[in-house]
């Protein structure tokens, strides 16, 4: 038995390194996918992951494919009731008017505001909280029926990402952390299989280039193979009394789910929403109609505009005008702060995206996460068979070097 284990048992060794071979080059792709987060290393002798080096692809893909294909923003703003957004604000800023205006007053013109009789103030109070409904119900209106023109969805999505490279990941580990799993772990399985038929061709056929060749296998054919599991077939195929289909496919309503509670949770955000309005690529549209409704609720009613005209003048009412949108835009930034309204309008566009995302045809729905594997796919595979090479000379060297000599 000594003799025996001397002699062969070496070659029980192999498929038990070739499993551990193939685990290790699959986590390694999984690494070198989705970190580091920043470049390291010295261009070209560096690597930044897959995903944080393509952030503004994968950010737009997703916008244009998955988010498009179920209605892109129309659907999103026809899933938010407006009026309910509509009578937060209004609930919240009612309480705040007197405050407001009289903050205003005191910054613009300060002498003037404070020589006003109390009665009249008090009618300046309620003057522009009645027209600020008027407005607010104008303005509402105005956004719901101009919003494709107001906000730009991809450029809010990728200005997110971007300043925060690591959420692509978590969106991708949310959706897909079963089969990333499964892809590391597959690897233990097939290098074990590989290295079994490895074992067996150098028995039989112990020349140098055997087992750097098939570690070269083990490296490459187990990342590929648990990829192509995760994907394929991308439909339903019956073969006798069971049903295959890519791991990934299977759990499309589960996915979609996550997809969405992170998407709405983190990215399109009533935040983010709002200060893409109010500073993105588009805000100069945003920033006429609001100037445009802040005109009328101060124009609107004669009273308000001859106490104004008459203390500060043309030119210091034109001022007074830009100092209310100024304010109406800090008291907009700090409402949507409130976590609660956040939350309860994010609930109501996650289920459109779940109910939507759900239905889609299987070969629509893997393009969620199917481009960021596809897009560098062949550099990870060929890094795992160079690495799988190394192992395989390293086999050789350590257990066989003798062996292959006397032979």
């Amino acid at each position: 038995m000594n003799v025996f284990l001397a002699e062969y048992g070496n070659y029980f060794l192999i498929p038990f390194i070739a499993a551990a071979a193939g685990w290790g080059t699959n986590w390694l792709a999984i690494k070198m996918t989705f970190s580091p987060l920043e470049y390291i290393g010295k261009y070209p002798f560096g690597w930044r992951g897959v995903v944080p080096s393509r952030i503004r692809k994968f950010a737009t893909g997703l916008v244009d494919t998955t988010i498009g294909r179920v209605g892109g923003l129309p659907a999103i703003i026809e899933a938010i009731d407006l009026d309910a957004v509509e009578d937060y604000f209004l609930d919240t800023a009612t309480p705040m008017i007197p405050e407001i205006v009289h903050g205003l007053m005191r910054e613009q013109k300060r002498i003037m505001w404070e020589n006003l009789p109390a009665p009249t103030k008090k009618q300046v109070f309620h003057i522009v909280d009645s027209e600020m409904r008027a407005g607010s119900r104008t303005l509402v209106k105005d956004i719901r029926d101009n919003f494709e023109r107001l906000l730009d969805l991809r450029e809010l999505v990728v200005r997110k990402c971007e300043e925060d490279p690591g959420l692509l990941n978590r969106m991708i580990y949310a959706c897909a952390s079963r089969e990333l799993s499964f892809l590391v772990y597959s690897g233990i399985f097939f290098g074990f299989g590989f290295g079994v038929l490895q074992a067996l061709v150098w028995f039989f056929l112990p020349q140098w280039w055997v087992l750097p060749f098939f570690g070269f296998l083990v490296g490459t054919l187990t990342n590929w193979i648990a990829i192509q599991l995760i994907f394929t077939p991308v439909e339903p195929m019956k073969v006798g009394p069971f049903v295959f289909q890519g791991l990934f496919l299977k759990r499309q309503s589960e996915i979609s789910y996550e997809f969405s509670r992170v998407f709405t949770e983190e990215v399109i955000t009533v935040k983010e929403v709002t200060n893409t309005l109010l500073y993105g690529n588009r805000s100069d549209r945003t920033m006429a109609l609001l100037r445009s409704r802040v005109s009328d609720i101060m124009e609107h009613k004669l009273i308000v505009q001859l106490i104004a005209q008459a203390a500060v003048g043309p030119e210091g009412y034109a001022d007074l005008k830009d100092a209310a949108l100024d304010k109406a835009i800090r008291y907009a930034e700090e409402m949507v702060e409130d976590n609660a309204f956040s939350q309860s309008q994010a609930k109501v566009v996650q289920a459109m995206l779940h109910e939507r995302i759900s239905a889609q045809s299987p070969v629509e729905f893997q393009d969620i996460i199917r481009p960021i594997f596809h897009e560098d796919e062949w550099i990870l595979v060929v890094i795992g068979g160079a690495l799988g090479a190394l192992v395989g000379w390293g086999q050789m060297i350590l257990l066989f070097a003798e062996h292959l000599v006397a032979r």
